[in-house]
């Protein structure tokens, strides 16, 4: 069975781009919502079904958003990632930065996730195992 590489959806591009990494990219210029975060979720199940991947999440610099979605499990209300492991969350602002670690601290995910502030170490500790910064 055939398998996506790249799913669009109204809020971000997710693509399978390493055998084992699945990066998500919010676009510029959205308002993050409950429906659009479902649909990158399930997206993400969709490229993680057949085979393990780290994720690599990257939000632009300012990203608005309804604030429902910080209530919201979006991974259990959306059947979850498939065969997800790691999350390395790039914030790209320190406003982003602090609101992720309070989402994750409410909403932990099974596998290991860690929130940076920057895409370089986010990326560095999914590809050299670096050691997960603590999300207080």
């Amino acid at each position: 069975m055939n398998h996506p590489q790249l799913i669009e959806t109204r809020l971000a591009t997710v693509e399978r781009t390493a055998g084992s990494m699945v990066e998500v990219r919010i676009k510029p210029d959205v308002k993050l919502d409950a429906e659009g975060i479902g649909e990158i979720v399930r997206a993400k199940h969709e490229l993680c079904v057949a085979q393990e991947a780290d994720i690599l999440m990257v939000l632009p610099p300012e990203v608005d958003f309804e604030l429902n979605v910080l209530s919201l499990d979006h991974h259990a209300i959306n059947g979850g990632c498939g065969l997800a492991r790691r999350l390395a969350f790039a914030a790209q602002s320190s406003f982003n930065e602090r609101l992720a670690r309070i989402y994750f601290r409410y909403h932990p995910r099974d596998g290991e996730t860690a929130v940076f502030l920057d895409e370089v170490d986010a990326r560095a500790w999914l590809t050299q195992g670096m050691p997960q910064p603590s999300l207080s």
